[in-house]
């Protein structure tokens, strides 16, 4: 049980230990102590936190015996709610000089188990199984009436998705306390056959007239469900242009269903400002964020976005500030050719300095996307072009390796990309269950605009598995890079998103040498790349003036090579760490320290070194 502060700690402890919140008048008797025995299934302070006892020892009311009574009975209705039909309570009252203390001992028997579900009455073209799917509980399950009672609406939805727009649902169990089993008896009164009649959109702002009929899924003439209407909703909300949407259907006529569709277009211009800080064992990084857009310009169906970047990174025990800026301008179009379809032109230019060069140039990039379907998958189809020039290349890299790397001159990359994503998680924040699939490919060519041809593919799966309060997270991610491999382009590994044994980048194929007398070592990237990782999630116990924290313990294994024909699978780089999450709306503020258990012999990257810890935002994956 979370309890959400201290002053429900103290209270807790002094119900426990019999002290009153206010005194009663000279001469009265007082409610003293109130103790529980016998509940083995149910902590005892959530039972005595109800009862009315409680209520008069702490506003300093004498004590009454008839509310023993009716605690008592209070006590014995909490445990029938939770199936316990055959639950026997008793009372015992303790005089003493100037208060009465209580005990209730209970005992519980056996909760009993749903025997099965009966419904009577239901449309013959509504499947029963439908309607058992919304009640949350299995037959041989223990049975609990709140658990019942919460799912009776989710039947008369199920019901009026099928068309039964004023359908109802009458329930009762039937509760058998000598076998300890429970019947569910539902009766259906599914009420006419309902379709749609008029459709009525009000306030679409000029242009976006064609967007929003696409995305009203229902028609004059369809069987009423309610799906549609919040298909609709959802859709229309996605749509980025509206702050409030309703659809509101008239239920009125028998069956004819009206349906009122009102849009409030949202402010259109928007400013974000933000910033961050990271930090591992090897560097700080600063980050800004500064972004404008505005909707519903140059056309009703776009939007313009111009977008900063800035971050300085700064080497632990040096002076060298890396900056790295990123400036974007994009231009989104909604629907692209066809609803739904949606379309992006960008430009953009880069500026990052990293261990081995600073890279730098325009480029250009057009996408096309598909709609999401069923909310689970989307494909996305693109082309860039894009100049990358090098500068501050490292010394310690020689000719050979920049020459192999492309760092001695300027390289054209032009690409056809292409993704695709299957997303089943209940969360994307904060998943505890399902899984998520994602396949990217680029293919650089001459028919693209660029002067390299080279194919590089990156599929990921991620799962997570619900244990209890605890959550089980598993992602394995490849890379493979074949032909005139850009530099810009090469595989890395290591950091807070990645393997947390090392650095953010520190695991690759490296270069080490002197720079003024100090020992470098300049990782350049490989071709090949493999990582696995798998984390359990955890919540910790409430402390006082904290939020509720969160833990995690993760083992990470990975390694970046040259070539597939150099990977060793049965090798890899492993960690193993710990972790600590603090919840924000925008995702866990996240702390972890990560141990190298393999490989940290000379010559392998960050040799001798086996404690890695990371400070970022957002889960790991």
């Amino acid at each position: 049980m979370r309890t959400p502060g201290l002053l429900v700690i103290v209270l807790a402890t002094t119900t426990a230990c019999g002290v009153r919140t206010r005194p009663v008048a000279p001469g009265e008797v007082g409610v003293g102590s109130i103790r529980i025995t016998g509940a083995a299934s149910v902590d005892d302070d959530v039972i005595i936190e109800g009862l009315g006892l409680t209520h008069a020892r702490e506003t300093g009311q004498p004590f009454a015996r008839f509310l023993v009574g009716l605690d008592r009975r209070r006590v014995r209705s909490f445990y029938v709610r939770r199936g316990f039909f055959g639950v026997e309570v008793e009372s015992e009252v303790e005089r003493r000089e100037d208060r009465a203390d209580v005990t209730f001992a209970i005992d519980e028997g056996a909760q009993a188990r749903l025997a099965r579900v009966v419904f009577e009455g239901h449309p013959d073209d509504v499947p029963v199984d439908a309607l058992r799917a919304r009640i949350p509980i299995d037959d041989g399950d223990p049975f609990d009436y709140e658990r019942y009672e919460l799912a009776v609406p989710d039947v008369v939805s199920e019901l009026q998705a099928h068309g039964y727009a004023y359908a109802r649902v009458n329930g009762m169990v039937i509760a058998d306390p000598a076998r300890s089993e429970a019947i569910i008896r539902l009766e259906v009164e599914p009420g006419p056959l309902a379709r749609f009649g008029q459709i009525t959109v009000d306030g679409v702002p000029p242009g976006l007239g064609d967007a929003v009929s696409a995305r009203v899924v229902m028609r004059t003439g369809d069987r009423y469900s309610v799906k549609a209407l919040d298909d609709t909703r959802a859709a229309l909300y996605q749509l980025g242009r509206f702050g409030l949407v309703r659809v509101e259907a008239d239920r009125e006529r028998d069956e004819i269903v009206n349906v009122l569709v009102r849009v409030e277009e949202s402010p259109r211009h928007e400013v974000r400002l933000g910033g961050g800080v990271g930090m591992d064992p090897v560097a700080y990084e600063v980050r800004g964020r500064a972004a404008y857009g505005v909707a519903a310009w140059p056309w009703p169906l776009t939007t313009a976005r111009v977008e900063l970047r800035p971050a300085l990174v700064l080497q632990r025990g040096g002076d060298e500030v890396a900056p790295r800026v990123a400036a974007t301008a994009t231009l989104d179009r909604i629907d692209l050719f066809y609803p739904r379809f949606g379309g992006t032109a960008e430009a953009s230019f880069s500026y990052l300095a990293v261990e081995a060069y600073t890279s730098y140039g325009p480029r250009a990039r057009l996408t096309a996307r598909t709609p999401t379907y069923r909310r689970m998958m989307q494909a996305t189809v693109g082309w860039q072009l894009g100049l990358v020039g090098y500068r501050d290349v490292s010394p310690v890299l020689d000719d050979a390796t920049v020459m192999q790397l492309g760092l001695d001159r300027t390289a054209r990359i032009g690409a056809y990309e292409a993704s695709a994503v299957l997303d089943l998680r209940d969360d994307r924040v904060a998943p505890t269950r399902g899984g998520y699939v994602e396949l990217r490919a680029e293919q650089g060519t001459e028919a693209a605009g660029g002067a390299l041809t080279y194919t590089r593919v990156t599929p990921e799966a991620r799962g997570y598995l619900p244990l209890g309060p605890a959550v089980l997270g598993a992602r394995a991610r490849l890379g493979a890079l074949a032909g005139d491999a850009p530099a810009v382009r090469r595989f890395f590994a290591g950091g807070a998103n990645s393997h947390r044994g090392f650095p953010e980048r520190h695991l690759a194929p490296f270069a080490a040498g002197m720079v003024d007398g100090n020992a470098r070592e300049v990782p350049y990237g490989g071709t090949a790349s493999l990582e696995l990782s798998t984390e359990l999630r955890f919540p910790l116990p409430d402390l006082p003036y904290l939020p509720p924290l969160g833990g995690a313990a993760f083992l990470d294994g990975a390694d970046v090579t040259e070539s597939w024909g150099a990977m060793a699978i049965g090798r890899l780089h492993w960690a193993s760490g710990l972790g600590l999450r603090l919840p924000t709306p925008i995702g866990p503020v996240r702390l972890d320290v990560g141990y190298r258990l393999n490989r940290v012999e000379p010559g392998e990257p960050q040799a001798g070194q086996r404690f890695a810890f990371h400070l970022s935002v957002g889960e790991a994956f």
